[in-house]
């Protein structure tokens, strides 16, 4: 019973990996035969194009040669008309002549219809019209009938012989068919292609490459036409591409058409399939033969891994979802336990176990043999000579080794101590993976009598970096976490937490979202009159009260004296009234902040709240310093000094702060167009009291900004755009470049109350 079972089994995976193999030799096919449609379709692209370039070739042969007949013909109708002129007859010109170019023969019609050539004269009365001829002027017929010759038939070249303004004569040059038959099928076959030219007009071919006598066009009027194409598109259309079934071969014909405008005439190349595919038949008969082979091999591929592919997947599949455990480790405290059980449960061992140098010690053993379990000394001594065993793997860097230990005769023999502790507790062995690095920290994670030592073997080395990994995370990522995101000297957030929270509001888009710029005023004159020491504790302070009043929201602190706040789903009042508070509280301590309010009733970019906010803090900074007095004596009769304490020097300390953060600050008047700098240097390079600030804004540009930037500036000195912009509350902005390579950020903002007024702007060029 147990053979038939396992004889089905066999014939299941058989059956399987032909279910597989077919599949993938369906695959194979398919993409072979997209690969030679797509071979075939580039085929005929190309076929087409190069009837297109080869058309081309032909017909501007043909129309320099026809053209450059005719110029001949022109100056023997000059020479037939001085003869005229000098009452002479037109033998002379006639011996002088020589076939020239496609002209064979050349003869002159009189205005009583008489024709005189070389041999003689001809009266064409009844059969051509003198009146007729000359009305034409110039020009070069279709194919016709030689009116001297019975039914031969030609082409005729016309040219007006006159003498003064009255036309006396016409000139005619004569083509015969089989002169410019034979000049361009010969380069038609040199093309391996067929030519056909014909008169528009009346459809007569003048050349045919495949009859000896010229057919007309109407001959492909019943072909069987490819789609999208029709005998009619060689009547209406000037040129084009065209497709149909050759009578001859029952192949496609693949056909250029183009019209030669001057003389009335149609131009065909054609190619026969055959000709057109030549090439990727052998590549598509090569594929065949490349495809039969993948597919044989194929075949005995899959025959011969197929089985341990499903280990391979198996095993992949048990290594990441132990992963995925312990990449958990921190939010669930069982994933260790887990881990090892699903690696027990693997290797169908008795148990699984992971210790390391620093003191971790992990293990997990089948439920019912638990009275088995290596505890207290035995448990030491056991991991003391693995980690013995372990101590003989040397690497530079993080590396992973595997290792069994059996109680066999090399290993009683080795160390009979160990055999015997092995034998004593059962252990038959023990398979394990070796996790070291350069400063001697060694893992080890393992199993105990495995099932099968090489599934065992495979997936601790998988698992066994995540494994210290992990452990190495739980225990260090909190301190660490927390000493990277937090202000060492007054508990805020840092600059990095402030990055990464950004993202995430940015995000979230949290609902009444407040950003609060804070930024301590006199820092820099405590430092100087009592010593940084009290300038540490004035920061600790006014962290501390913001902690308090603004307690579960995210408190930064943004640089020495810089402070921010993000408050989420809080109402905008709420967040006055906060702030009123924390003035509150400054002010026993003689504490002073200028403070700057950014709010959305839903945050859609943190970096813009920050930036309104900051610029609004620099104005109540501003008019902070603006409201001090200009000059006061402050004495300190312990220290018996005296220090001159001026809103000029703190102006300078603010200017040289902002210098780091902003290129200029400027208060515009959109109406009167005049400008006045707020704290900052002048920025613009020129005299602000003497110019309007949209023709400084000109200079700055063709002077400072990159050529590539020159017209998106520009459209900043269009006022009325920017007032719609504010009208609707939105913040005009833009970022350039300047010529020496720096990036500058221009923001416009309102600084009325209402979005009603828009005439008093600020202009803010910031760094990016």
């Amino acid at each position: 019973m147990y053979q038939l079972a396992k004889t089905y089994e066999r014939n299941g995976r058989r059956s399987n990996n032909f279910i597989f193999t077919l599949f993938t030799a369906i695959l194979i096919f398919a993409l072979f035969l997209t690969m030679v449609s797509g071979f075939y379709k580039r085929a005929e692209e190309d076929a087409y194009e190069m009837l297109h370039i080869q058309t081309k070739q032909i017909k501007d042969d043909l129309v320099l040669q026809l053209n450059s007949d005719r110029e001949n013909l022109v100056t023997m109708a000059n020479f037939a008309s001085k003869l005229y002129s000098d009452g002479e007859s037109y033998d002379l010109m006639f011996d002088s002549f020589k076939p020239i170019g496609l002209i064979s023969n050349i003869g002159i019609l009189n205005p009583d219809n008489t024709f005189v050539t070389k041999k003689g004269s001809v009266d064409l009365s009844g059969k051509i019209s003198f009146e007729e001829e000359a009305a034409r002027e110039e020009y070069i017929s279709g194919r016709v009938q030689d009116l001297t010759q019975g039914e031969i038939q030609i082409i005729r070249s016309a040219v007006p012989v006159k003498s003064g303004d009255e036309i006396v004569g016409i000139l005619y040059g004569v083509i015969r068919l089989d002169v410019i038959g034979n000049k361009y099928i010969n380069m038609a076959k040199e093309l391996d292609a067929q030519l056909f030219v014909y008169d528009k007009e009346t459809g007569k071919f003048v050349i045919d490459t495949l009859n000896d006598i010229p057919g007309e066009l109407s001959n492909f009027k019943d072909r069987d036409y490819n789609d999208n194409y029709s005998y009619e598109d060689f009547l209406n259309l000037d040129k084009g591409y065209s497709s149909f079934k050759s009578i001859l071969t029952g192949e496609d014909l693949y056909v250029h058409y183009s019209t030669i405008e001057d003389f009335g005439w149609g131009l065909m190349l054609a190619r026969y399939e055959t000709q057109v595919f030549e090439e990727t038949h052998k590549i598509a008969y090569n594929l065949i033969i490349v495809f039969i082979i993948m597919l044989l091999i194929t075949m005995v591929y899959l025959e011969l891994v197929l089985m341990g592919e499903k280990n391979r997947t198996k095993l992949n599949s048990e290594s990441s979802a132990i992963r995925k455990l312990l990449l958990e480790i921190n939010q669930q405290h069982e994933s260790i336990n887990s881990a090892l059980k699903r690696i027990k449960e693997f290797s169908n061992a008795r148990s699984a176990f992971f210790a390391d140098t620093d003191g971790e010690d992990y293990s997990y053993i089948k439920p019912s043999l638990a009275t088995k379990r290596l505890v207290g000394d035995d448990r030491k001594y056991l991991l003391g000579e693995l980690f013995r065993y372990a101590a003989n793997i040397y690497t530079n860097n993080l590396s992973v080794g595997v290792m069994q230990i059996v109680p066999n005769r090399h290993l009683k023999k080795t160390n009979p101590e160990l055999h015997g502790f092995l034998t004593k507790h059962g252990i038959k062995d023990i398979s394990f993976a070796i996790l070291a690095d350069k400063n001697n920290h060694v893992g080890i994670l393992g199993t105990i009598n495995p099932a099968k030592s090489s599934n065992a073997l495979n997936l601790v080395e998988e698992v066994a970096v995540c494994f210290s990994i992990a452990l190495y995370n739980k225990n260090h990522l909190n301190r660490t976490e927390l000493a990277a995101t937090t202000d060492s000297l007054t508990g805020a957030l840092n600059r990095v937490a402030y990055k990464k929270d950004i993202l995430v509001f940015d995000e979230e888009k949290p609902k009444e979202f407040s950003c609060i710029y804070i930024d301590v005023n006199e820092l820099h004159i405590r430092n100087n009159k009592y010593g940084h020491a009290a300038g540490d504790e004035m920061l600790i302070y006014i962290a501390n009260s913001l902690k308090e009043v603004f307690f579960r929201h995210r408190i930064y602190r943004m640089g020495g004296d810089e402070f921010l706040v993000f408050a989420k789903n809080v109402p905008q009042d709420i967040i006055k009234q906060n702030i009123e508070t924390f003035l509150e509280q400054l002010r026993p301590k003689d504490y002073h902040v200028a403070i700057g309010i950014s709010f959305r009733s839903q945050n859609t970019n943190c970096e813009e709240m920050v930036r309104e906010a900051e610029i609004r803090m620099y104005e109540a900074k501003s008019k902070y310093y603006q409201n001090k007095e200009q000059t006061a004596v402050s004495e300190d009769t312990e220290k018996v000094y005296s220090q001159l304490k001026t809103g000029i020097r703190e102006v300078d300390v603010m200017i040289s702060v902002l210098k780091d953060h902003y290129n200029g600050i400027y208060r515009v008047s959109l109406d009167t167009d005049n400008a006045h700098r707020i704290l900052m240097p002048a920025y613009l390079g020129y005299k602000e009291d003497e110019e309007q600030f949209s023709r400084l804004l000109k200079k700055y540009i063709n002077d400072l900004v990159h050529p590539d930037s020159h017209r998106a500036v520009t459209n900043f000195l269009n006022y009325d755009a920017i007032k719609q912009q504010l009208y609707e509350g939105k913040i005009p902005s833009i970022t350039y470049k300047k010529s020496n390579g720096e990036a500058v950020v221009l923001s416009i903002y309102n600084l009325a109350e209402s979005n009603d007024n828009v005439n008093d702007t600020l202009w803010v060029f910031g760094r990016e």
